[in-house]
C-alpha cells in the first residue's frame, strides 16, 4: 500500500524545504493527496518564501500514523501560490514504534553526550526530534553503537517550560533521507519528567489540530 493513502484527507506534516544557500527550513502544514504520487502541502500565511526555495534538491516531508513515523521525499513540482507547493513522491520510509507512547515530532532543544567517554563533549541537536515519553529518535552527525549510553538534556516549553536531564539507551541508528539518525530509549528519567515529556507531546498534538483548522481555514478548500 502506498504511504501517500495516509493523505487521502487532510493531515498535518512536517516539511523539511532546501534552500538556495545550503541549508533548510523546516515548517509544518496540511497535506493531501491529489493524483498519485503527487500531492500537495499548504501552509499558514506568509509562513513560505517561494523565492528561497532551491527547486532542484529533494524536501523531506514527515507524519505520524498507525505507530509509524512515516517520510517521503520528494521533488517540488510546482509553486501553485505563496502558501502551497505540489510536490512528487520519489521515495518512502516507516519507522515503526515499538513503544507504547504517543509520539510526536517536535522542535525541541536537546543535547546528548556519550556518558562513558573519558572528556564526554555535548552536541545540540538543531532540527525537530520525534520523541515520546519512553524515547527519543534525533539526527545524528556519526553512527552510535546500540547499547550506547548517552546522557540528555532536553528542553520543552509547553505546557509548563522544563528542562529534563536524563539517560538514554541507543537501540538503533540508521539512514533516513540521506541523513543519520539513532533511536533511543529512556533508562533512567525522572517519573515528573517523564510526565512532562507526555504531557507535552499531548500539547502538541492538539497544536498539530489547531494548525490543521487555521490552514484549512486559510485557504480555499474544494
Amino acid at each position: 500500500m502506498s504511504i501517500l493513502n495516509q493523505l487521502k484527507d487532510y493531515r498535518v506534516v512536517k516539511v523539511s524545504l532546501p534552500l538556495k544557500d545550503g541549508k533548510k527550513s523546516v515548517l509544518d502544514g496540511v497535506a493531501k493527496v491529489t493524483e498519485q504520487p503527487l500531492f500537495e502541502v499548504t501552509f499558514l500565511p506568509d509562513q513560505l518564501n517561494p523565492e528561497i526555495l532551491n527547486l532542484d534538491e529533494f524536501c523531506m516531508v514527515s507524519f505520524d500514523a498507525a505507530g509509524e513515523n512515516k517520510s517521503i521525499k520528494a521533488k517540488i513540482v510546482s509553486i501553485e501560490d505563496e502558501a502551497k507547493l505540489l510536490l512528487e513522491m520519489v521515495d518512502s520510509f516507516s519507522y515503526i514504534q515499538k513503544r507504547g507512547y504517543f509520539r510526536v515530532d517536535a522542535d525541541l532543544s536537546v543535547s546528548y553526550w556519550v556518558i562513558d567517554e573519558e572528556n564526554p563533549t555535548a552536541r545540540s541537536v538543531q532540527t525537530s526530534v520525534n520523541i515520546s515519553g519512553g524515547g527519543l529518535r534525533l539526527p545524528v552527525s556519526e553512527e552510535i553503537k546500540p547499547g550506547t549510553k548517552l546522557g540528555l538534556e532536553i528542553v520543552i516549553d509547553s505546557p509548563q517550560p522544563r528542562v529534563i536531564e536524563c539517560r538514554g539507551e541507543v537501540v538503533s541508528n540508521y539512514d533516513h533521507g540521506g541523513d543519520k539518525f539513532i533511536a533511543l530509549s529512556f533508562v533512567d528519567i525522572d517519573e515528573e519528567d517523564q510526565d512532562a515529556i507526555i504531557a507535552h507531546c499531548l500539547a502538541e498534538q492538539r497544536r498539530q489540530l489547531r494548525l490543521k483548522v487555521k490552514v484549512l481555514g486559510a485557504s480555499v478548500v474544494e
